[in-house]
Protein backbone atom coordinates (compact mmCIF):
# COMPACT_ATOMS: atom_id res chain seq x y z
CA UNK A 1 0.00 0.00 0.00
CA UNK A 2 1.46 3.22 -0.74
CA UNK A 3 -0.25 7.13 0.15
CA UNK A 4 -1.54 6.99 -2.73
CA UNK A 5 -3.54 3.82 -2.05
CA UNK A 6 -4.90 0.73 -4.44
CA UNK A 7 -7.66 -0.36 -5.66
CA UNK A 8 -9.06 -3.36 -5.49
CA UNK A 9 -12.08 -5.28 -6.23
CA UNK A 10 -13.26 -7.31 -2.81
CA UNK A 11 -16.47 -8.79 -1.56
CA UNK A 12 -18.41 -6.96 1.02
CA UNK A 13 -21.18 -9.40 1.27
CA UNK A 14 -21.17 -12.88 2.22
CA UNK A 15 -19.66 -15.32 -0.05
CA UNK A 16 -22.99 -16.62 -1.03
CA UNK A 17 -23.91 -13.12 -2.74
CA UNK A 18 -22.21 -12.02 -6.22
CA UNK A 19 -22.59 -8.33 -5.69
CA UNK A 20 -18.64 -6.82 -5.24
CA UNK A 21 -17.89 -3.28 -3.88
CA UNK A 22 -14.75 -1.75 -5.41
CA UNK A 23 -12.46 0.00 -2.35
CA UNK A 24 -9.34 1.78 -2.54
CA UNK A 25 -7.12 1.85 0.60
CA UNK A 26 -4.70 4.83 1.35
CA UNK A 27 -3.14 6.77 4.03
CA UNK A 28 -3.28 10.12 4.56
CA UNK A 29 -0.45 12.04 6.22
CA UNK A 30 -1.56 14.80 8.63
CA UNK A 31 0.79 17.96 9.72
CA UNK A 32 2.56 16.40 12.65
CA UNK A 33 3.72 13.57 10.46
CA UNK A 34 0.72 10.62 11.68
CA UNK A 35 -0.41 8.66 8.90
CA UNK A 36 -4.17 7.77 8.79
CA UNK A 37 -5.58 5.10 7.27
CA UNK A 38 -8.60 5.28 4.83
CA UNK A 39 -10.87 3.27 2.65
CA UNK A 40 -12.63 4.78 0.05
CA UNK A 41 -15.65 2.92 -1.66
CA UNK A 42 -15.81 5.14 -4.52
CA UNK A 43 -19.31 5.85 -6.08
CA UNK A 44 -21.06 5.50 -9.46
CA UNK A 45 -20.57 8.91 -10.60
CA UNK A 46 -17.60 11.51 -10.35
CA UNK A 47 -19.71 14.45 -8.97
CA UNK A 48 -21.68 12.57 -6.67
CA UNK A 49 -22.10 12.42 -3.00
CA UNK A 50 -19.32 11.30 -0.65
CA UNK A 51 -19.94 10.31 2.66
CA UNK A 52 -16.84 10.46 5.18
CA UNK A 53 -17.42 8.42 8.38
CA UNK A 54 -15.63 9.32 11.41
CA UNK A 55 -15.80 6.43 14.02
CA UNK A 56 -15.84 6.78 17.90
CA UNK A 57 -13.60 6.34 21.00
CA UNK A 58 -11.25 3.12 20.97
CA UNK A 59 -13.13 2.22 17.46
CA UNK A 60 -11.94 1.80 14.23
CA UNK A 61 -13.33 2.25 10.19
CA UNK A 62 -14.56 -1.66 10.23
CA UNK A 63 -16.37 -1.03 13.18
CA UNK A 64 -19.32 1.08 10.69
CA UNK A 65 -20.18 -2.98 9.45
CA UNK A 66 -20.16 -4.02 5.85
CA UNK A 67 -23.98 -3.78 5.60
CA UNK A 68 -24.35 0.06 5.90
CA UNK A 69 -21.38 0.64 3.87
CA UNK A 70 -22.40 -1.70 1.10
CA UNK A 71 -26.05 -0.03 1.32
CA UNK A 72 -24.74 3.38 0.64
CA UNK A 73 -21.66 2.12 -1.88
CA UNK A 74 -24.56 -0.06 -3.79
CA UNK A 75 -26.94 3.27 -4.36
CA UNK A 76 -24.25 5.12 -6.22
CA UNK A 77 -22.71 6.76 -3.25
CA UNK A 78 -18.60 7.06 -2.47
CA UNK A 79 -18.24 6.30 0.79
CA UNK A 80 -15.18 6.97 2.68
CA UNK A 81 -14.36 5.52 6.48
CA UNK A 82 -10.99 6.95 8.19
CA UNK A 83 -9.04 5.49 11.42
CA UNK A 84 -8.39 7.93 13.87
CA UNK A 85 -5.16 8.68 15.11
CA UNK A 86 -4.02 6.28 17.45
CA UNK A 87 -6.68 3.73 15.93
CA UNK A 88 -6.94 0.84 13.38
CA UNK A 89 -4.33 0.89 11.02
CA UNK A 90 -3.41 4.66 11.76
CA UNK A 91 -0.10 5.91 13.20
CA UNK A 92 -0.17 5.91 16.89
CA UNK A 93 1.04 8.97 18.73
CA UNK A 94 4.54 8.71 20.88
CA UNK A 95 2.62 7.91 24.28
CA UNK A 96 5.28 11.12 25.65
CA UNK A 97 3.29 13.10 23.52
CA UNK A 98 -0.22 12.54 25.27
CA UNK A 99 -0.75 16.11 25.21
CA UNK A 100 -0.07 17.84 22.39
CA UNK A 101 -1.54 14.70 20.13
CA UNK A 102 -4.87 15.25 21.24
CA UNK A 103 -6.16 18.78 21.13
CA UNK A 104 -8.30 20.09 19.20
CA UNK A 105 -5.85 21.61 16.29
CA UNK A 106 -4.64 18.23 15.59
CA UNK A 107 -8.26 16.27 14.85
CA UNK A 108 -8.68 19.56 12.84
CA UNK A 109 -5.32 18.77 10.43
CA UNK A 110 -5.98 14.95 10.30
CA UNK A 111 -9.44 15.56 9.12
CA UNK A 112 -8.23 18.17 6.42
CA UNK A 113 -5.62 15.47 5.19
CA UNK A 114 -7.73 12.71 5.16
CA UNK A 115 -10.12 15.24 2.95
CA UNK A 116 -7.15 16.47 0.77
CA UNK A 117 -5.83 13.48 -0.17
CA UNK A 118 -9.34 11.56 -1.62
CA UNK A 119 -10.52 14.51 -2.78
CA UNK A 120 -14.08 15.45 -3.78
CA UNK A 121 -16.28 17.18 -6.41
CA UNK A 122 -19.50 16.75 -5.17
CA UNK A 123 -20.91 17.05 -1.75
CA UNK A 124 -19.57 16.24 1.54
CA UNK A 125 -21.23 15.03 3.95
CA UNK A 126 -19.62 13.94 7.39
CA UNK A 127 -21.06 11.41 9.46
CA UNK A 128 -19.59 11.28 13.31
CA UNK A 129 -20.41 8.47 15.12
CA UNK A 130 -19.73 8.92 19.41
CA UNK A 131 -16.41 10.79 19.56
CA UNK A 132 -16.03 10.74 15.78
CA UNK A 133 -18.90 13.85 16.43
CA UNK A 134 -16.61 15.85 18.26
CA UNK A 135 -13.49 15.58 15.59
CA UNK A 136 -16.21 16.80 13.20
CA UNK A 137 -16.78 19.96 15.50
CA UNK A 138 -13.02 20.27 15.83
CA UNK A 139 -12.33 20.51 12.23
CA UNK A 140 -15.02 22.71 11.30
CA UNK A 141 -14.28 24.90 13.82
CA UNK A 142 -10.75 25.58 13.05
CA UNK A 143 -10.76 24.55 9.36
CA UNK A 144 -14.36 26.23 8.61
CA UNK A 145 -17.21 24.91 7.11
CA UNK A 146 -16.61 25.72 3.46
CA UNK A 147 -17.38 22.31 0.67
CA UNK A 148 -19.43 20.78 3.95
CA UNK A 149 -23.03 20.12 2.49
CA UNK A 150 -24.34 17.93 5.51
CA UNK A 151 -23.58 16.60 8.90
CA UNK A 152 -24.62 13.33 10.61
CA UNK A 153 -24.26 13.35 14.38
CA UNK A 154 -25.05 9.70 15.25
CA UNK A 155 -25.01 8.81 19.08
CA UNK A 156 -22.57 12.08 19.15
CA UNK A 157 -21.07 14.17 20.96
CA UNK A 158 -19.71 17.78 19.89
CA UNK A 159 -18.10 18.67 23.37
CA UNK A 160 -15.93 16.91 26.33
CA UNK A 161 -15.35 17.85 29.96
CA UNK A 162 -17.11 20.46 32.06
CA UNK A 163 -17.30 23.38 34.41
CA UNK A 164 -18.40 24.39 37.62
CA UNK A 165 -21.73 23.88 36.46
CA UNK A 166 -21.05 20.47 35.43
CA UNK A 167 -20.85 18.27 31.98
CA UNK A 168 -21.15 20.43 28.61
CA UNK A 169 -24.32 19.55 27.38
CA UNK A 170 -22.86 18.37 24.32
CA UNK A 171 -20.64 15.78 26.04
CA UNK A 172 -22.84 13.95 28.97
CA UNK A 173 -21.74 10.03 29.15
CA UNK A 174 -24.07 7.54 29.78
CA UNK A 175 -24.11 5.39 32.98
CA UNK A 176 -22.11 2.14 30.89
CA UNK A 177 -19.63 4.65 30.04
CA UNK A 178 -19.48 5.90 33.85
CA UNK A 179 -19.05 2.36 35.04
CA UNK A 180 -16.27 1.92 32.21
CA UNK A 181 -14.13 4.87 33.35
CA UNK A 182 -11.61 4.99 34.50
CA UNK A 183 -11.07 1.39 34.52
CA UNK A 184 -11.00 1.11 31.14
CA UNK A 185 -7.92 3.19 30.94
CA UNK A 186 -5.54 1.64 32.25
CA UNK A 187 -2.52 0.07 31.16
CA UNK A 188 -3.26 -2.89 33.33
CA UNK A 189 -4.71 -5.76 31.97
CA UNK A 190 -6.72 -6.91 34.90
CA UNK A 191 -8.43 -3.40 35.41
CA UNK A 192 -8.99 -2.61 31.26
CA UNK A 193 -10.47 -5.48 30.22
CA UNK A 194 -13.47 -5.67 33.26
CA UNK A 195 -13.93 -1.99 32.70
CA UNK A 196 -14.22 -2.22 28.85
CA UNK A 197 -16.46 -5.15 28.77
CA UNK A 198 -18.88 -3.03 31.23
CA UNK A 199 -19.06 -0.63 28.71
CA UNK A 200 -22.40 -1.73 26.53
CA UNK A 201 -22.26 -0.32 22.79
CA UNK A 202 -24.80 -2.84 21.32
CA UNK A 203 -28.24 -3.22 23.40
CA UNK A 204 -27.90 -7.34 25.58
CA UNK A 205 -29.75 -9.43 22.61
CA UNK A 206 -28.18 -12.54 21.19
CA UNK A 207 -28.64 -11.33 17.71
CA UNK A 208 -25.53 -8.75 18.41
CA UNK A 209 -23.69 -11.05 20.35
CA UNK A 210 -20.80 -11.40 17.36
CA UNK A 211 -20.53 -7.52 16.61
CA UNK A 212 -20.69 -6.87 20.80
CA UNK A 213 -17.80 -8.80 20.77
CA UNK A 214 -16.02 -7.17 17.98
CA UNK A 215 -16.35 -3.87 19.41
CA UNK A 216 -14.97 -4.80 22.21
CA UNK A 217 -11.64 -6.50 20.92
CA UNK A 218 -11.42 -3.13 18.69
CA UNK A 219 -11.11 -1.04 21.96
CA UNK A 220 -9.23 -3.38 23.39
CA UNK A 221 -6.84 -3.14 20.77
CA UNK A 222 -6.25 0.31 20.96
CA UNK A 223 -3.78 1.29 23.39
CA UNK A 224 -4.17 2.41 26.41
CA UNK A 225 -2.74 6.05 26.09
CA UNK A 226 -4.50 6.16 23.16
CA UNK A 227 -7.56 5.75 25.10
CA UNK A 228 -6.42 7.96 27.70
CA UNK A 229 -5.34 10.68 25.64
CA UNK A 230 -8.69 11.13 24.35
CA UNK A 231 -10.25 12.13 27.44
CA UNK A 232 -7.43 14.71 28.18
CA UNK A 233 -8.51 18.15 26.89
CA UNK A 234 -11.79 20.18 28.01
CA UNK A 235 -13.53 21.48 24.84
CA UNK A 236 -17.41 23.32 24.64
CA UNK A 237 -17.91 23.78 20.81
CA UNK A 238 -21.50 25.05 21.63
CA UNK A 239 -20.83 28.47 20.12
CA UNK A 240 -19.30 27.33 17.03
CA UNK A 241 -22.78 24.89 16.17
CA UNK A 242 -24.30 28.22 15.12
CA UNK A 243 -22.18 27.76 11.80
CA UNK A 244 -23.55 24.37 10.93
CA UNK A 245 -26.09 26.21 8.76
CA UNK A 246 -26.59 23.32 6.32
CA UNK A 247 -28.94 20.17 6.99
CA UNK A 248 -27.76 17.92 10.20
CA UNK A 249 -29.17 14.81 11.05
CA UNK A 250 -29.29 13.94 14.85
CA UNK A 251 -29.73 9.61 15.20
CA UNK A 252 -29.63 8.44 18.51
CA UNK A 253 -30.89 5.10 20.08
CA UNK A 254 -33.48 5.94 23.07
CA UNK A 255 -31.56 2.98 25.17
CA UNK A 256 -28.10 4.34 24.74
CA UNK A 257 -25.96 4.32 27.68
CA UNK A 258 -22.81 5.38 26.13
CA UNK A 259 -24.03 8.47 25.13
CA UNK A 260 -27.00 9.92 27.23
CA UNK A 261 -29.97 11.03 24.88
CA UNK A 262 -30.27 14.11 26.29
CA UNK A 263 -27.30 15.06 24.42
CA UNK A 264 -29.29 14.37 21.20
CA UNK A 265 -32.09 16.44 22.50
CA UNK A 266 -28.90 19.57 23.03
CA UNK A 267 -28.19 19.07 19.64
CA UNK A 268 -31.10 19.49 18.11
CA UNK A 269 -32.30 22.35 19.89
CA UNK A 270 -28.85 24.05 19.24
CA UNK A 271 -28.90 23.29 15.45
CA UNK A 272 -30.10 25.49 12.89
CA UNK A 273 -31.16 22.64 10.32
CA UNK A 274 -31.71 19.87 12.79
CA UNK A 275 -33.42 16.55 12.06
CA UNK A 276 -34.07 14.52 15.02
CA UNK A 277 -34.27 11.02 14.36
CA UNK A 278 -35.25 8.86 17.73
CA UNK A 279 -34.22 5.07 17.48
CA UNK A 280 -36.66 3.36 19.88
CA UNK A 281 -35.03 0.75 21.84
CA UNK A 282 -31.55 0.94 20.09
CA UNK A 283 -28.07 1.13 21.44
CA UNK A 284 -25.16 3.01 20.93
CA UNK A 285 -24.13 1.92 17.80
CA UNK A 286 -28.05 2.24 15.50
CA UNK A 287 -26.21 1.48 12.30
CA UNK A 288 -25.34 -1.73 12.89
CA UNK A 289 -28.36 -2.68 14.85
CA UNK A 290 -30.57 -1.53 11.32
CA UNK A 291 -27.93 -0.65 8.89
CA UNK A 292 -30.83 -0.15 6.00
CA UNK A 293 -32.44 2.22 8.34
CA UNK A 294 -29.22 4.03 8.52
CA UNK A 295 -28.54 3.74 5.41
CA UNK A 296 -31.96 5.15 4.04
CA UNK A 297 -31.92 8.26 6.68
CA UNK A 298 -28.60 9.11 5.57
CA UNK A 299 -29.61 8.72 1.78
CA UNK A 300 -32.71 11.64 2.34
CA UNK A 301 -29.89 13.75 3.86
CA UNK A 302 -27.83 13.90 1.46
CA UNK A 303 -30.80 14.49 -1.16
CA UNK A 304 -31.75 17.66 0.77
CA UNK A 305 -27.51 18.67 1.01
CA UNK A 306 -25.71 21.40 -1.04
CA UNK A 307 -22.10 22.55 -0.09
CA UNK A 308 -21.83 25.82 1.96
CA UNK A 309 -19.08 28.01 0.44
CA UNK A 310 -17.68 31.20 2.67
CA UNK A 311 -15.42 33.46 2.02
CA UNK A 312 -13.19 32.08 5.28
CA UNK A 313 -12.35 29.56 6.06
CA UNK A 314 -11.60 29.39 9.62
CA UNK A 315 -7.67 29.31 9.76
CA UNK A 316 -6.87 32.94 8.80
Amino acid sequence: MTAGGYTAVVPLLPARNVERVRRRLGLARSDDGTELFYVDHPGSGEDGVTFLLVHGWAQASRSWGEPLVTALASAGHRVVALDLRGHGYSSVPDSAADGGAWGSDRWAEDLAAVRNAIGTTGPLILVGWSYGGLVIADHLAVCGVEGVAAVALVGAITSIGGDADGPFPAGVVGRSMVAALPDALSDKAAKAVPGLSRLRIMPADPRFGALAQQQFGTALATPPHVRRGLFRRNVDHDADLGAWTFPVLVQHGTDDVVVAPSVAEHHAALLPDATLSWWDGAGHAPFLEDPQRCAAELMALAARATPVVSPTNGRD
